[in-house]
């Protein structure tokens, strides 16, 4: 009897990960760019992008600041280092005033184009 082997992690293609997230394949590719120290897809032999599942909760992560949220991609960058506990060794828990200014600029933002949809 041979050894068991690990098996293969669930890889999937961009039309997969399209398919799971209703994002866009060009959204996808354009946010690799953005957020490329949180998504950074496998690649194929042949070149071809393969997500795992956790690229993929990423991605609807990403989706759901900027489409359902309302959030800038500096906000949802600062969103998503804040919930991978990526503050550095120096920050206190406090937020320091030009992150609060950020952060107001970005509820400002979401009220005035909720108010422009309107």
């Amino acid at each position: 009897m041979g050894k068991p082997t690990k098996p293969e992690p669930m890889l999937f293609s961009i039309s997969q990960v399209t398919a799971l997230t209703a994002v866009p394949a060009s959204t996808i590719r354009f946010w690799e760019k953005e957020f490329g120290e949180f998504l950074v897809p496998l690649r194929s032999p042949g070149n071809q992008r393969r997500y795992d599942g956790h690229a993929v909760e990423i991605i609807k992560r990403i989706d759901q600041l900027v489409n359902g949220e309302g959030y800038t991609l500096e906000g949802t960058r600062r969103k998503l280092r804040a919930s991978a506990g990526g503050r550095e060794a120096g920050d206190s828990a406090t937020p320091h005033l030009s992150e609060l200014a950020e952060t107001m600029s970005d509820v400002l933002l979401r009220k005035l184009f909720a108010q422009i949809k309107a």
